[in-house]
């Protein structure tokens, strides 16, 4: 039910109030990648890939040597040891980049190092300390024979020829630009990165130019802009500030208004129904749709979700809480997957891990719980406890949070030496 902008007192709005993974599948429900693009393989890390990528060689080309040392035929040095050692005649050499070295025979070795290529007939690297390391030149004595049919890496181990290596919406990790520089890739097809517009509410938010008034206990500071701004950025979008709006529709309007080539908008208070939340009631007079409002989670229950009509497209908008934590979680489990799946990515939500409580842990009857934790690794499990008070207008808990734990609607407590869900956060704010 739509309000009336220019009523005052409280909003009479019908709540959905869903559940977590209802509100999440029909967020995700919006979600299309927004473009595609191609960029140097030096640049692609985190982005998610738009193409398949498939080997055109083998990898190793060919068997080489996981030593460096001897190769040998292993049927050479059967039994050898300190007692009856084995002498094999050195016939060649061979280091990384070369060619295959001389084949080698029965009662023959050939001195490598390692990754070069094995030469034909050895199938054994004698590493160089279990030999005399040529004391006399020409010959090489065989103290050990523990190494009888090993060190050597099989040629395509890595890869072959047609092997698929990734498909479109993997994330491209450091590792993921070893193996694709590995494939000969000098630049690949990746999604783009979605924008994401951020819009503070409220007039009692000070920016930092304006701490005075904090400290005179006239108004609170803005955090959440840029706390979200991170977050974002954390997810692989690009986030734009819109600035703190005056609880005044044509404020709203304007900034809102600026907000139009983004992919998503995010709100952040006048998310319930007080006289002065009028971002819904605003919205309301454009051509928006509310998917819903109200969501059975805490803290962040208030947040609400929509699409706005920006001309030929709609606008994805998050309608936040203004509390940090409440803004805080509602952007991890709500606005964070979604922005992953904008940007092209298959994967779209945090790592979950079990852990132990070692302290209780308290849910709410009928609501999701999310609890902001620290995690300290023991010798078989990892331990989890509250970061700090959990109230939702707290931030010092925020900065010290590890995890999220999550308690399900059915679970109001989680008793000490008890399991646990944790969703894992970033532990380091994303460079600019």
């Amino acid at each position: 039910m739509k309000a009336d902008p220019a009523a005052s007192g409280f909003e009479a709005r019908g709540a959905d109030w869903l559940g977590v993974e209802e509100a999440l599948s029909r967020i995700l429900r919006q979600a299309s990648p927004v473009g595609e693009e191609r960029v140097p393989l030096a640049v692609c890390g985190g982005r998610a890939l738009a193409e398949q990528v498939t080997a055109t060689a083998n990898l190793p080309p060919w068997d080489n040597s996981a030593m460096d040392g001897y190769a040998v035929r292993g049927a050479d040095i059967d039994g050898a040891g300190p007692s009856s050692s084995v002498v094999l005649r050195v016939v060649g050499f061979v280091r990384a980049g070369s060619t295959l070295g001389p084949a080698v025979g029965p009662g023959e070795a050939v001195r490598i190092m390692t990754g070069a290529p094995v030469p034909p007939g050895a199938d054994t690297v004698v590493r160089v300390e279990d030999t005399d390391a040529e004391a006399t030149e020409g010959r090489v004595e065989v103290l050990r024979d523990r190494d009888r049919g090993r060190n050597v890496r099989p040629g395509g181990q890595d890869m072959r020829v047609g092997d698929p290596l990734f498909v479109a919406g993997d994330t491209i990790t450091p590792g993921a630009v070893g193996l694709l520089a590995a494939a000969g890739r000098d630049a690949v097809a990746v999604h783009s990165t979605p924008t994401v517009a951020i819009l503070a509410t409220g007039d009692e938010l000070r920016p930092p130019e304006r701490y005075e008034d904090v400290r005179a206990g006239a108004g609170v500071p803005e955090s959440n802009g840029p706390m979200l701004a991170a977050m974002a950025r954390g997810a692989g979008a690009r986030a734009r500030l819109l600035g703190i709006a005056a609880d005044d529709p044509t404020d709203l309007r304007e900034r809102i208004g600026a907000a139009a080539d983004a992919d998503v908008l995010v709100t952040v208070g006048g998310a319930s129904m007080g006289e002065a939340d009028l971002v819904k009631r605003v919205l309301d007079e454009l051509d928006f749709e509310l998917d819903f409002w109200r969501v059975r989670m805490r803290p962040g229950s208030p947040m609400s979700f929509g699409l706005l009509t920006r001309g030929g497209r709609r606008q994805p908008v998050f309608g936040l809480p203004g509390n940090p934590a409440s803004a805080f979680v509602t952007f991890e489990v709500f606005v964070r997957p979604f922005l992953r799946a904008l940007a092209g990515h298959r994967r779209v939500s945090r790592p979950v891990v079990r852990c132990v409580a070692v302290e209780p842990l308290t849910g709410a009857a009928g609501l999701t719980h999310y609890l902001r934790v620290t995690l300290d690794e023991l010798d078989d499990h990892t331990a989890v406890r509250q970061a700090g008070p959990q109230g939702s207008g707290l931030i010092s808990s925020l900065a010290r949070a590890e995890g999220l734990a999550v308690l399900p609607e059915e679970v109001e407590r989680v008793e000490a030496g008890e399991e646990v869900a944790v969703m894992l956060l970033d532990s380091a704010c994303p460079p600019p």
